[in-house]
């Protein structure tokens, strides 16, 4: 889809409407968004991201508390456990037990203890770090979004009386065609890989003069490319055959060239002094039963005819269709000072193309034939544009669409002068062939761009004019869209509220509880989360150890201090001689002058 350059318009697609959208493993439950409330919804989920790890912290704290053995009540294993209860944030706790493991490296058992909860911050830490920044890019998964049904858009084919429908359906299709055509000449880099040709120059000779060659192609589909929400399983393959074609020639005259193809078929090449001065183009001829053969076996024939014969180069050239000889000195003089011309009687093209379609396991010749494939999820209207668009070769439709843009000669030439020796049938018919891959590719994308109108017959609609059922099962890529994982986004959803009720429950459970009546080991765990606080530890030293108050006492059963507490926070700075390195700690002060403690 990158390969279509102008953007759909904003009307043809649906936002904010969950949709399936296709990739190679299966359909994916996606939502697709404005660019705009895109980023907000990235930014909305580095958050999510960084309060999942936050509540993810707080349980991994909650079970290293209480998963503590009553066996091992040492001051030293207290000391991890307070610094992982007081820590809200896994990189201040990494720190801090980082520094208690390396401090009890020679104890295998506290060591051990340390090094799991400083492996385990550390993880945490990074993760929440790395997923609140590609996190959100993990949940947006591309830049599509449903067909809004009511735009779609795609003629039906015209009878062959019909010639006025037949003209109107070529206006219809052009921009179509100049998309790919364009698309080529800007991506081929990225899309020649997409289509297999293989030029074979050493066929034969045909007089012993003329070279025979042969271009053979193969070219691959999926529904996923094509854009279809449920098509997933749907493949087409497409292969063809191209040989020169030199004994189809039947009559020569001073003003053409006359060719009888399949030996049934009348075609003739003018050579008059008006046609002469424009610069080569092709026709793309089908074979007159070429409707019957697809019917009966996927494969078409056709022939494609240069119209080349004595067309000016300034160059001389020496491929099939662009064989040069010098220009006569009675003919007058071409622009550019153009020294030589085609040679008359170049090649015909005789053509065929065989398709291959298959849904799961079941195979398919004739793309009409799809809907009798049991178990197809792709709607029956789809299935009805696909067969529209894809009955007949794409080579031939497009090469007949884009008239004389269709030869790269022709758009490298000013004024009807070529230059032949930079001209040849492998670069017409390979630049042709990736184009016909991307108009594949592109049918239902061009659906959404046709310029519709009621004089037209849509085949997404019915007879009332309403779209049909399915008409928007496909979908459409644009740079204004952002698509983000319906999937991805309810699980971080679910996580998250989980994790929040999780961690509020346990501070509920943790607040209303009471000071146990027995010294049960779960009681004794539940206690461990309130006296392991920072606020606890600092209440401790101004409490009085018999809990009697004074009334400036800071007792148990008070949250906080009160609003008149007259004790002041004093810090005891140590010196002496063994003490240098103490930093000091918190004294029960009763004026706001620091005391300076000596310990000895």
């Amino acid at each position: 889809m990158a390969d279509v350059y102008t953007p759909v318009p904003d009307t043809a697609y649906l936002l904010g409407t969950p949709f399936y959208m296709p990739t190679s493993s299966g359909s994916v439950w996606a939502v697709a968004f404005t660019s705009r409330s895109g980023t907000l919804i990235t930014s909305g989920l580095s958050v999510v991201f960084t309060v999942i790890f936050a509540c993810l912290w707080s349980l991994i704290c909650t079970i290293a508390v209480s998963s503590s053995s009553k066996d091992k009540k040492s001051r030293r294993r207290f000391v991890a456990l307070v610094t992982l209860w007081n820590s809200n944030d896994a990189w201040f706790a990494f720190q801090e037990l980082a520094s208690y493991t390396f401090h009890y490296k020679g104890n295998k058992e506290d060591f051990l203890y340390g090094l799991i909860l400083t492996i385990t911050a550390f993880v945490v830490y990074g993760a929440s770090l790395a997923l609140g920044i590609v996190g959100p890019s993990l949940v947006q998964i591309g830049s599509v979004a449903p067909a809004r049904p009511s735009i779609a858009f795609y003629p039906a084919t015209p009878r062959r009386d019909d010639y006025v429908s037949i003209l109107q359906d070529f206006g219809l299709r052009a921009p179509g065609v100049l998309r790919a055509l364009g698309s080529v000449e800007a991506a081929d880099v990225t899309t020649r890989d997409r289509v297999s040709i293989i030029t074979d120059k050493d066929y034969g000779t045909w007089n012993e003069t003329e070279p025979i060659y042969q271009i053979s192609y193969n070219y691959n589909i999926t529904g996923t490319e094509l854009g279809l929400q449920q098509g997933s399983d749907l493949r087409g393959s497409f292969v063809g055959s191209c040989i020169a074609e030199y004994n189809w020639i039947s009559a020569q005259d001073d003003s053409s060239d006359d060719y009888r193809l399949w030996g049934i078929r009348p075609a003739q090449i003018p050579i008059d002094p008006y046609d002469i001065q424009y610069a080569p183009k092709a026709s793309f001829i089908p074979h007159p039963d070429a409707a019957m053969q697809y019917a009966e076996n996927g494969n078409s024939s056709f022939a494609i005819v240069i119209w080349s014969a004595h067309r000016a180069s300034i160059t001389e050239g020496s491929d099939p269709w662009y064989k040069t000889e010098s220009r006569p000195s009675d003919v007058p003089p071409a622009q550019y000072n153009a020294h030589f011309w085609m040679q008359r009687a170049r090649p015909v093209l005789s053509c065929w193309q065989k398709d291959t379609w298959s849904y799961g396991s079941h195979t398919v010749n004739d793309v009409n034939n799809l809907g009798s494939i049991p178990g197809i999820k792709v709607p029956s209207v789809l299935l009805d544009v696909l067969g529209t668009a894809l009955t007949v070769p794409m080579l031939t439709r497009l090469g007949n669409a884009s008239g004389d843009s269709a030869l790269r000669s022709r758009t490298t030439s000013p004024n009807g002068v070529i230059d032949a020796r930079e001209s040849s049938a492998e670069r017409d018919i390979t630049r042709l062939l990736v184009a016909s891959f991307v108009a594949t590719r592109n049918v239902f994308i061009d659906a959404t761009m046709f310029p519709s109108g009621s004089s037209y017959d849509n085949l997404f609609t019915d007879a009332d004019g309403q779209p049909k059922n399915g008409a928007g099962n496909f979908v459409v890529g644009s740079p204004d869209i952002q698509t983000f994982s319906m999937a991805g986004l309810i699980v971080l959803f679910v996580v998250l509220v989980v994790l929040l009720l999780m961690s509020s429950a346990i501070k509920v459970i943790i607040r209303r509880h009471q000071q146990p009546q027995g010294d049960s080991e779960q009681n004794n765990k539940l206690i461990r989360f309130k006296v392991l606080t920072a606020t606890q530890l600092f209440r401790r030293i101004y409490e009085t150890r018999n809990g009697v108050s004074d009334g400036d006492n800071w007792l148990c059963t008070w949250n906080f201090p009160k609003e008149d507490d007259p004790i002041l926070f004093n810090l005891a700075k140590c010196k002496g001689g063994d003490f240098r390195s103490c930093k000091g700690h918190i004294e029960v002060g009763d004026s706001s002058t620091p005391s300076t403690v000596t310990q000895k």
